[in-house]
């Protein structure tokens, strides 16, 4: 089995790593490999031992290269870590061993750390009741395909988002991935729980901005975004938001995507639940009406 490489390759990124450690700043770094190597740890009684575990080998700016034990990793125990690879994490430095010439790192601490700073800072907003004013950077670490709700983490803390404040458009499917940044406003949270309900529909442009400022009878631009028997036709405005929508009776049945003129029928307005709603009439596609192809027509080409 090859040996692990060395952390450092000169003194200045050694005396840089010393410096972190001793000021326990928090550094990021991407998981480069997951393997199961024998380390050497500094028991409570300060004596070096071999433990021979699975650790996550960690790549640091400046081409340093860490180690950290799985069990250090996160507060949570996983089965795999190896999903892991290629993202980024946070971690802080809990050892230089200089026999060695390695440096373990620990995701916990920073997770701890960063914790504490993140209740800190959401307690404080909230008492100057400033914390709608605040939006958060957010990693998604997974979405639950039953109910759509998405989980992200905020500096190290978990979080959530329901499906109906992920877009200002209800009808939007929930297009991420795991690992993804997106930015996200907290809704509320508790503490004591562990709770933190968060919306990324509030971090986003208000798309009600514009459309608040149409008047019945005004002429819009649109795409038509579904046709449905059931739920009858639907045309995607301006910012993303779909309105319920007819057709003037000499107009041919739209399809979806194709741009379309359309007459304000009922103002636009935002129920307190803020759900928009309102109605437009079709009135023509500008760009002309796409042509649906005839399946038999080969047949006289």
């Amino acid at each position: 089995m090859p040996e692990l490489i060395k952390s450092w390759t000169n003194e200045s990124a050694l005396q840089e790593l010393s410096r972190k450690h001793h000021f326990n700043e928090i550094l990021e770094g991407v998981v480069r490999s997951v393997t199961t190597r024998t380390l050497k740890e500094r028991g409570e009684d300060n004596e070096l031992r071999e433990i021979y575990k699975d650790v996550l080998v960690i790549a640091l700016p400046g081409g340093i290269t860490g180690y950290c034990p799985a069990e250090d990793f996160s507060d949570v125990k996983h089965r795999n870590y190896a999903r892991f690879v290629g993202q980024k994490e946070k971690f802080m430095i809990s050892q230089i061993d200089l026999n060695s010439e390695f440096v373990l790192l620990s995701g916990k601490a920073a997770q701890a750390r960063l914790k504490e700073e993140f209740w800190t800072q959401v307690e404080d907003l909230k008492e100057q009741n400033a914390l709608g004013e605040k939006t958060f950077e957010a990693v998604v670490t997974s979405i639950n395909e039953n109910n759509r709700v998405v989980h992200i983490k905020i500096s190290g803390q978990d979080a959530y988002i329901k499906p109906n404040e992920w877009s200002w458009n209800r009808r939007d499917g929930i297009d991420t991935q795991r690992g993804e940044t997106i930015q996200v406003q907290i809704m509320r949270f508790d503490r004591e729980q562990g709770i933190v309900a968060c919306s990324r529909r509030l971090a986003l442009p208000d798309p009600y901005r514009f459309l608040s400022t149409l008047k019945k009878g005004d002429i819009i631009a649109g795409k038509v975004s579904q046709v449905s028997q059931i739920h009858g036709i639907f045309v995607q405005l301006e910012n993303g938001l779909d309105v319920k929508a007819g057709k003037i009776a000499r107009l041919d049945e739209p399809d979806v995507g194709e741009t379309v003129s359309c007459r304000v029928v009922n103002e636009i307005t935002r129920e307190p639940n803020g759900r928009i709603r309102g109605r437009v009439l079709i009135l023509d596609y500008p760009n002309g009406k796409r042509r649906k192809k005839d399946l038999g027509s080969f047949l006289f080409e």
